[in-house]
Parts: C-alpha cells; sequence; structure tokens
C-alpha cells in the first residue's frame, strides 16, 4: 500500500452529464447536460466531461464533458434504452501479462448521471462477463459528489480498482498521487494506444509523461441549430454573427443563439479568433495578451448585442433549443439523446464549430477516462477490466448505448455523432491540461456573468480576474 500525504482536492466542478457520464466527458450547464461550473453547463464522461459535460457543484447551468455524476435537468430524459449485443469477444493474450490468466475480483467505481448511461455500462460489463469469466465485478455508484466522495476513499487508502476519472480532475489526482501510472500494465499487456485521438488521451498525461488513465469516451463541442430557421448552417465565425443578426426578432425567438458565459463553450471561440490561456509549454498565462482579449470582448459582444443569451435558471440551451426559443447552441453528443427523447419533432442538425480567424477548424473536447488508484488492493483485476472497456470490444458495446462517443478511431461512431467524432480530429483539450482548471474556470465565468448581467460588457474585468486566477494556479 503505497502511503502518502492526505489533501484535500477542491471538487469545484462534477463530471458531466452524459459523459461524464455519458457520452463522453463535458461541460454543461449544471442544469442541464452540460452544465458548467460556474453559472451554467455541462463531460463527460466524457461519458462528461459534464463536465462532462455534468453538472457542477454550484449548481449552474454549465459543465460538465464527462463532468461527473451530474443529474441535470436535461439527464432524466435519456434516449431508450439500446438493445444490448454483447458476447464474448477475444480475450487479450498479452505479451509478458496475460490479461486472460487473471482472476478474482474488482471494485468499479463510477458516476451515476442516467439510466441510459447506466444501461449502456451494464451491457459492456455483460461483454466482459462473457469474455474474462474468471474475474467477477462489483458494479458499485459512488453516491453524492462523485469527486468528494472518491477523495475520501483516496485519502482512507481504499479507491475502488478501477474508477472514472474526469479530465478536469485527472491532473490534479495524479499531482496527488492517487492516480496508478499505467505505462507498465500498457507495456506488459500489449495494449495498443496508437488508435486514440490524443485530443482525448493526451488528457491523462500526468507532467512527469506517464499515462494515468486510459481515455473511455469523449466529446466535442460543436454547433446545432434549427434547420427551419437555419437553412444553411454558418461556417465561419462572420458568417455566425450575420446568420444571428438576421435571425434577430424572427417569430418567437427569444434571441438567436444560447450561449454560456464560461471558458466549457468560449474556450472554443476564444482558441478560433487566436488568443489561448497558456503559452505552447503551458508555463505562462496567456489571456492577458492583445489577442486574448480581443476573442473575449468578440464573445462577450455576441451578448451585448442580443445575439446570444444565457439559459435562464433551471433550464440549459439544449432545452431551449428544444423549445424553439433560439435557433442555435453549441453542445456536445449528448444533446443528441436529449433532443431524439424530447423533443424528437424539432428539425435540427449538427454542424461543425464555425472557422475563426485562425483559418482552420478549432473546437474543444471533453473526455473521462479509467483509472487505478494508487492504492487500488486487486489492480491487476482492475486493468484486466480497464483494458476490455476502453479496447475495441467494450467500447463498441459502450458506445452503442448512443450516450457517448469512441476515443479510439477503430471504434465507429454511433449514428448521428459523426460530426462530434470529426472535431476530435483537431480538437484541443477542454479541460485537465493545467492543473487547477476548476478554479480558472470559476474565475472567468464569475467575471463574465458579472458584465453581462450589470450590463457593462468589457472584457477587461475578464482578462484580469482570469489572468489572477491561471497564476495561482501555476505557482501551486
Amino acid at each position: 500500500m503505497v502511503k502518502r500525504p492526505f489533501v484535500l482536492l477542491s471538487s469545484a466542478a462534477l463530471l458531466v452529464l452524459v459523459a461524464c457520464g455519458g457520452g463522453g466527458a463535458s461541460p454543461a450547464p449544471t442544469i442541464g447536460p452540460g452544465a458548467s461550473t460556474a453559472t451554467t453547463p455541462h463531460a463527460s464522461t466524457a461519458a462528461t466531461q459534464a463536465a462532462s459535460p455534468k453538472a457542477s457543484t454550484a449548481a449552474s447551468p454549465v459543465e460538465s464533458a464527462g463532468t461527473s455524476p451530474a443529474e441535470s435537468a436535461g439527464a432524466s430524459a435519456s434516449p431508450a434504452a439500446a438493445v444490448c449485443n454483447a458476447t464474448a469477444g477475444t480475450p487479450s493474450a498479452g505479451a509478458s501479462f496475460d490479461p486472460s490468466s487473471i482472476s478474482g475480483s474488482a471494485e468499479l467505481g463510477h458516476w451515476d448521471s442516467s439510466p441510459a448511461e447506466n444501461d449502456a455500462l451494464n451491457c459492456a460489463l455483460k461483454g466482459f462477463a462473457l469474455t474474462y469469466p474468471n474475474v467477477t465485478v462489483t458494479n458499485t455508484d459512488v453516491a453524492g459528489v462523485y469527486n468528494d466522495q472518491m477523495v475520501t476513499r483516496f485519502g482512507a487508502h481504499t479507491p475502488p480498482d478501477v474508477f472514472y476519472v474526469n479530465g478536469d480532475t485527472a491532473l490534479d489526482w495524479e499531482t496527488q498521487t492517487f492516480l496508478l501510472p499505467l505505462d507498465d500494465y500498457i507495456a506488459k499487456s500489449g495494449f495498443d494506444m496508437s488508435t486514440f485521438f490524443p485530443g482525448y488521451q493526451d488528457t491523462f498525461k500526468g507532467t512527469d509523461g506517464k499515462t494515468y488513465g486510459i481515455a473511455k469516451d469523449g466529446n466535442t463541442i460543436a454547433m446545432a441549430y434549427n434547420k427551419d430557421l437555419v437553412q444553411t448552417p454558418p461556417t465561419t465565425l462572420d458568417e455566425l454573427v450575420a446568420t444571428a443578426t438576421a435571425l434577430k426578432g424572427t417569430g418567437h425567438l427569444v434571441a438567436p443563439m444560447c450561449l454560456n458565459p464560461g471558458l466549457d463553450r468560449g474556450l472554443a471561440f476564444l482558441y478560433a479568433q487566436g488568443g489561448s490561456l497558456l503559452s505552447a509549454d503551458n508555463k505562462t498565462e496567456q489571456i492577458d495578451t492583445a489577442a486574448s482579449k480581443a476573442a473575449v470582448q468578440w464573445y462577450m459582444d455576441l451578448f451585448k448585442n442580443g445575439l446570444g443569451v444565457v439559459a435562464p435558471t433551471g433550464s440549459w440551451c439544449g432545452e431551449q433549443l428544444g423549445k424553439g426559443n433560439v435557433a442555435i447552441v453549441f453542445e456536445g453528443g449528448w444533446l443528441k439523446g436529449f433532443m431524439d427523447s424530447t423533443y424528437p419533432a424539432v428539425n435540427w442538425s449538427f454542424a461543425e464549430m464555425p472557422q475563426g480567424s485562425i483559418g482552420k477548424p478549432m473546437t474543444i473536447s471533453y473526455t473521462a477516462a479509467y483509472g487505478i488508484g494508487a492504492d487500488s488492493p486487486n489492480p491487476d483485476q482492475g486493468w484486466t477490466v480497464l483494458q476490455y472497456l476502453t479496447g475495441v470490444d467494450g467500447m463498441k458495446l459502450w458506445t452503442e448505448g448512443g450516450i457517448a462517443v469512441p476515443s479510439r478511431s477503430d471504434v465507429p461512431a454511433p449514428q448521428g455523432f459523426d460530426v462530434i467524432t470529426k472535431g476530435a480530429q483537431y480538437a484541443r483539450p477542454g479541460s485537465g491540461f493545467m492543473p487547477g482548471y476548476n478554479d480558472v474556470q470559476k474565475a472567468f465565468s464569475d467575471a463574465f456573468t458579472a458584465e453581462v448581467t450589470n450590463g457593462t460588457f468589457s472584457a477587461d474585468p475578464v482578462v484580469t480576474a482570469t489572468a489572477a486566477a491561471i497564476t495561482a494556479a501555476l505557482s501551486k
């Protein structure tokens, strides 16, 4: 058993909706499948990144990609249970470590975001049982605030043998030495990591270059639009502004777009407009640069000019699209299950995020992984479960549940998720790329929300608050 000082981590944001649970990690309004830690959205696991997105502890409408046990307003409206096609797969032969030779038991710890996610996980575990009958899995729903409960178990040196790790907490858990490096298992088992999308898998690479989790799914942010109101989806941000401007005052629209006042969505626009939070080496803050300030102001001006509004309290942008209050939203794959089940008559579609001044496709990704604790009592059994669930057979069963998008390119995406999967080829991580990122997100969102609420619409206070939070996080 590894002994180490126990430091309580802050759990600023839960995992996200479907990802995090479901479909991937991602931030969404805490109210819906995409809430964030700030004043709104949900990851996922990227079945949450959630944040996610998943809901945040602040009960706001923002994240969560993967973000975590988020029970958001939209989470109850899950897609109809998919048929489980579990069959016995081909056990891994392994190199010097042979998973098929392992016997015993393993506890799997996870957050609970929706019935659909639970069905998908149970289907994947059925496939595992048929493939590796000598390992019995205890499926544990870690009740309460997932991050807090897991930190308590880490402190007691009694973590599950394998468990969900949301993208926004991975680096913090790694630096606290809560997670077991998986590189030896990967090498000894001959586990092929080459087909994982870097935007997802890189989130779980530690500062020491080691692998502390294997992405179980993912989500990217895409543009979703009402096809009856937007016949030709904008492909550039200039076209987006023009389209939204033309929609102002149309029919029953409250505003052309529903937007989140946080980095869980705003970061995609910041990157597209040439801004950044960090330098290329991730060592210094870059939000306080001319390009970044201009990008934040551009996003702020969407609110100032009446082109975008925040979802009302208790709602989220997906619901606003379904109700016809807006024509355009920016969400991840969790939106599809919600719309299919709750607003099946709405004529809508996904499109790639419009390109900004950098002149190339850009979006952000959210993800969650499976990890093993440094103190997990049965790491060999945990790895046997982990390598199946993140392998082709297990991931296929998991993503066939319709709430998650594959984190590896050799597993086909469920029908209707092609735009989400395409974004994974060029997405930058939406969380997990720096320590203390939840504090940074909160600083941005609090300042941004204040500017919108007060009607001052200035990027300066947002940049100042975010820069301070980034500098503080990097100095820890």
